[in-house]
């Protein structure tokens, strides 16, 4: 039997599925690293413990299966992330995360030189979220660093150079820097230099499903793995996602109920309407495209209302189980309460750093289920914008939703109720890892068709059809919601102190 080894660089841990023949997963292990904070809005990881990581892996995978019967290998990886590297291969600065809003300054400053152009080209706004903000801090902040510097790459990129010595990017992760356009695989050189920065740290951009070398025997000895085993290219985490999850035509569209909820949906192209609320990428078949809406208070916010509910004053698990329960007795509108949910500020459409949570319509005799179903209600709302966004681009006619809120039971129908389409929940939750065995899978010839495979790869769970009653009072509700966050955000941008 032969094995696909499929490598998932997440933001807080590592996956490793080894996916056999026929496309099932034999077997996944999952190693977790720190994320750094050393100071506000930083937020770092050092290459290093990834290594440590995938050492420690293949070592797990190895007790479990024959590892010498892996026959190719591919890579999911948090996107926008910028790891430099001098021109000996060693890094020179810790990994600068998606997360990281350490280059306000420098997103301002390339608004002014290049904004329009970004604009015109790939559909998205200058903000932190993508890696040519953090390349320009770099220049600016670390010059000496920033001279040494031969090649940067995003993390998945650099754990496969330490794989195979080969260092290269490919087009859905290098569409994260700003600098490329839809269906190309090649650098915009009129935007790297309008931006300032030295074309040659530009690495060759190639597909998702290229071979980007092999093992060498040098890896191979310190990661437990054969010498010579064939490394494809694979893709950024969220294009591994919408492959895994099989997103395919237009209006196809997944919603992952995590720490934060990140909703994708595949469209025709970049629509200028939603510029600024939503971001656009390419999919890892060349000329397909989704849009990405980021909403920051997905489970984080449901983990908060547990936190402050329990003694423990912490996330409380226990404490969610129970909730969830008692709140399946409360009608649709948590009796005409109405939570706008922003503990983090907002993400899509609004990107409202100074945004907060209100909760609007409370009573002396309202109850801790009301309060929760409430705070599900108005996250629900906020992903609501993005649908709209999404239905108006390719039409959505269903959901598929992922990640650990679909545990909490009524959030599903809560969902299918507020955006009025049937939500499927999936049994797999890890779209990401799947996608990249599947690019591996496609470009070794094993699977012949990524689309019938990642079909044959996705199980449903149970699908929630949405409630005619439920749907028409949360539309009213929804209306509310929205002239509701009008308010609050005048009162929450003239807050002076802060609060």
């Amino acid at each position: 039997m032969s094995y696909i080894l499929a490598v998932d660089l997440g933001s807080t841990q590592m996956k490793l599925m080894l996916m056999d023949e026929s496309a099932k997963t034999v077997c996944v292990v999952a190693e977790k690293y720190p994320t750094y904070v050393n100071e506000k809005g930083w937020m770092e990881q050092k290459p290093a413990d990834w290594l440590y990581a995938l050492k420690k892996g293949v070592s797990e995978l190895s007790e479990a299966v024959d590892i010498k019967s892996v026959e190719v290998i591919s890579f999911s990886g948090h996107m926008s992330s910028v790891v430099l590297m001098d021109d000996k291969g060693e890094v020179l600065y810790p990994c600068i995360m998606l997360s990281d809003s350490r280059s306000q300054r420098q997103c301002d400053e390339l608004e002014r030189r290049v904004g329009p152009l970004i604009k015109e080209r790939t559909g998205n706004t200058v903000n932190n979220a993508f890696s040519l903000p953090k390349l320009l801090w770099l220049y600016e902040e670390k010059p000496d660093i920033y001279a040494k510097t031969k090649v940067w790459v995003s993390a998945k990129d650099y754990l496969r150079y330490c794989l195979t010595g080969v260092c290269e990017t490919e087009y859905t992760d290098a569409y994260n820097s700003l600098c490329t356009q839809p269906g190309k695989a090649e650098w915009d050189e009129e935007i790297i230099a309008k931006s300032g920065l030295d074309k040659e740290m530009f690495p060759t951009v190639r597909s998702p499903y290229d071979r980007c070398g092999s093992v060498t025997k040098e890896a191979a000895a310190a990661f437990g793995l054969k010498a010579g085993i064939p490394v494809v290219a694979g893709a950024a985490d969220m294009a591994c996602a919408a492959l895994g999850a099989g997103l395919w035509e237009n209006g196809d569209s997944a919603l992952t109920l995590g720490t934060c909820a990140t909703y994708l949906s595949v469209v025709p192209g970049i629509n200028e309407k939603y510029y600024g609320q939503i971001t656009f990428h390419p999919c890892v078949e060349k000329g397909k495209m989704f849009a990405l809406g980021s909403h920051f208070n997905g489970g984080a916010a449901v983990n908060w209302i547990s936190g402050i509910l329990s003694e423990k004053g912490q996330i409380d698990y226990e404490m969610l189980a129970k909730l969830s329960k008692e709140a399946e007795s409360v009608p649709a509108g948590s009796g005409g309460m109405i939570t706008i949910p922003f503990l983090a500020g907002s993400g899509s459409p609004y990107f409202c750093a100074s945004d907060r949570q209100h909760v609007i319509g409370m009573r002396m005799n309202t109850t801790r289920a009301e309060v929760f179903r409430s705070e599900l209600e108005g996250i629900t709302y906020n992903l609501r914008q993005t649908f709209e966004a999404f239905r108006e681009m390719s039409g959505v006619s269903k959901i598929l939703l992922g990640g650990g809120g679909v545990r909490i039971g009524i959030w599903p129908q809560i969902i299918a109720d507020i955006f009025g389409i049937p939500a499927d929940i999936s049994q797999q939750s890890d779209v990401s890892t799947v996608g990249a065995a599947i690019i591996a899978g496609v470009s070794a010839g094993i699977f012949k068709d990524a689309k019938a495979t990642a079909e044959n790869c996705l199980k449903i769970q149970e699908r929630k059809d949405p409630s005619d009653e439920n749907k028409k009072l949360y539309d009213h509700l929804y209306d509310r919601y929205l002239n509701y966050y009008k308010i609050t955000n005048i009162l929450d941008s003239e807050d002076k102190y802060g609060r």
